[in-house]
């Protein structure tokens, strides 16, 4: 008796899918990972999440979480490589992307290994013409701070960014290192000081959390000492140590408030309150130097800037790179770069044709605060100093204060002026009194003219693999100790803290008291 089986066929499929099951055969991985390709070329971040329901749509049933997990991570491979072979082609990417964009800046720190002509990938800095020539016209702040790449392999990205004239974050350079560590938080600030502050004469604000690696290496780099540099603390990265060690939701608003407080009668005022109802607390904030965490004994370092501005960062430029290869993540930041430059100057073309002479962010609370000078009262005191006292009133009749404001030093003591640099209400209606144009005391940080400079930088577009030049070094991977959790799991190490919710509360109650 003859047998045969089939074996393959090139027909149309026939099948119900509600005759197929979880378990069918058919549908694997593979099949499922062809079907995910043009979403995950399309959108690196595309998350799990929504893998089983687009499969349940386009197929008509559901599969486990495993075979989801499986067929995602089976199309990342598909397009962007694996993190082994994608550190092989790191070299030969590095080097095209600055042939075609002069100007990028790629810094190696390698290991040696036993085979001649070949290194071991340790450290690897970044940093795009454009942004680096963006931040000379801004204020003169950068944040720095870490984030973990959810990958097969521990690693870590390293990343500094700079707030522009109307107060949006422009990544400034990144890094690749195995953890966060003294010698890696030592190697990137002297990149940094490097490639943007390479003038004695630079003045520079650097804003961080705690980290004591991070702390430790400052001191081996001169341009973030003072003179030359101070170093603040984010004030939400204190709020959540604060609040890890307390575990009190009130106590948690008072320190964001002493911090964010621009006026040092009123801060005392928070710390009294928070020593009433915990003097632990109250002396563990007493441990931290004012400078380096509340605004209202910074000297105008902070110029408002009061956290690291890292989630912005991550859920803008970085978002969905951190699950893919190094030189995706290196592409996405390019890509993402670009983005940034032609959305920011379309929007700066539209303030130029409202003939607006700052950015929205300045602009609008300088009016804001134009209004609201009106209802103060001034007696002039010294017309060389331009100095006089402002009786502010409210709407009921109470609640009056009393300011001093001095145009030639540019100072009141409500310490809002200080803060950001764009004067306060008092100083507004001061200067009206003395017929001086209060818009010339805006730092010209936050002009139109400086918003246009920040982004007038030119990305060139960059060819595909094909088009890459042969380098004269072979690189490998360093296999650090792997994270995952079950088969083929990895988990983020990142947890979530009890600041996450309410941080943007306070940041929105902050930024409507600057006003």
């Amino acid at each position: 008796m003859g047998l045969f089986k089939i074996t393959k066929y090139a027909g149309p499929h026939t099948c119900l899918m509600n005759e197929i099951s979880v378990e069918h055969g058919n549908l694997g991985k593979s099949m499922i990972a062809t079907h995910l390709l043009g979403m995950v070329r399309q959108d690196p971040a595309y998350d799990i999440k929504f893998v089983q329901q687009n499969v349940k749509d386009r197929f008509g049933f559901e599969i486990s979480y495993h075979k989801a997990w499986q067929s995602l991570k089976a199309a990342r491979e598909q397009v962007y490589g694996t993190w082994e072979s994608s550190v092989k082609k790191l070299p030969r990417f590095m080097a095209f992307l600055q042939k075609l964009n002069p100007g990028t800046v790629v810094e190696w720190l390698n290991l040696d290994t036993d085979r001649s002509g070949v290194q071991m990938l340790h450290y690897v800095f970044w940093a795009f013409r454009p942004c680096i020539e963006g931040f000379r016209s801004c204020r003169n702040v950068i944040s720095v701070d870490g984030t973990h790449l959810y990958t097969k392999y521990k690693h870590k990205l390293l990343v500094a960014v700079t707030l522009d004239a109307n107060q949006q974050v422009l990544p400034l350079a990144f890094a690749l290192v195995d953890e966060e560590s003294l010698a890696s938080w030592r190697w990137f600030l002297q990149m940094l000081a490097k490639h943007l502050l390479p003038n004695d004469d630079d003045r520079v604000c650097l804003i961080s959390d705690r980290h004591s690696g991070l702390i430790s290496a400052i001191n081996y780099v001169p341009a973030f000492k003072f003179p030359r540099g101070v170093h603040r603390f984010c004030l939400r990265h204190v709020c959540s140590n604060f609040n890890k060690k307390f575990n009190n939701i009130r106590l948690k608003d008072l320190c964001w408030r002493a911090g964010a407080e621009v006026n040092a009668r009123k801060f005392k005022r928070i710390m009294t309150e928070i020593r009433e109802l915990n003097e632990e607390a109250y002396n563990w904030l007493e441990m931290i130097d004012k400078t380096q965490w509340t605004l209202s004994h910074d000297s105008g370092w902070h110029t408002g800037i009061l956290t690291t501005n890292m989630s912005e960062c991550v859920n803008g430029v970085l978002k969905g790179a951190r699950r893919l290869p190094i030189v995706a993540i290196v592409q996405i930041t390019f890509h993402r770069s670009v983005r940034y430059f032609l959305e920011r100057t379309t929007r700066c073309y539209r303030m130029l044709n409202a003939n607006q002479e700052w950015a929205d962010f300045a602009f609008r609370i300088f009016e804001a605060r134009q209004a609201e000078a009106v209802h103060h009262i001034v007696q002039k005191f010294d017309y060389n100093q331009q100095s006089a006292s402002v009786l502010t009133l409210s709407l009921t009749g109470q609640g009056s204060h009393t300011y001093v404001v001095k145009l030639k030093h540019k100072t009141c003591s409500c310490g809002k002026w200080g803060t950001h640099g764009i004067p306060c209400s008092h100083a507004i209606q001061v200067s009206r009194h003395f017929g001086v144009n209060a818009s010339n005391f805006i730092p010209q940080y936050y002009s139109i003219r400086a918003y246009r400079k920040t982004y007038q930088g030119r990305f060139e577009p960059l060819y595909g693999e094909e088009y890459w030049d042969p380098v004269d070094i072979e690189l490998v991977h360093n296999p650090a100790v792997r994270v995952r959790r079950g088969p083929d799991r990895y988990v983020s190490t990142r947890i979530p803290n009890e600041m996450d919710r309410p941080q943007a509360r306070a940041r929105q109650q902050y930024q409507s008291r600057q006003v």
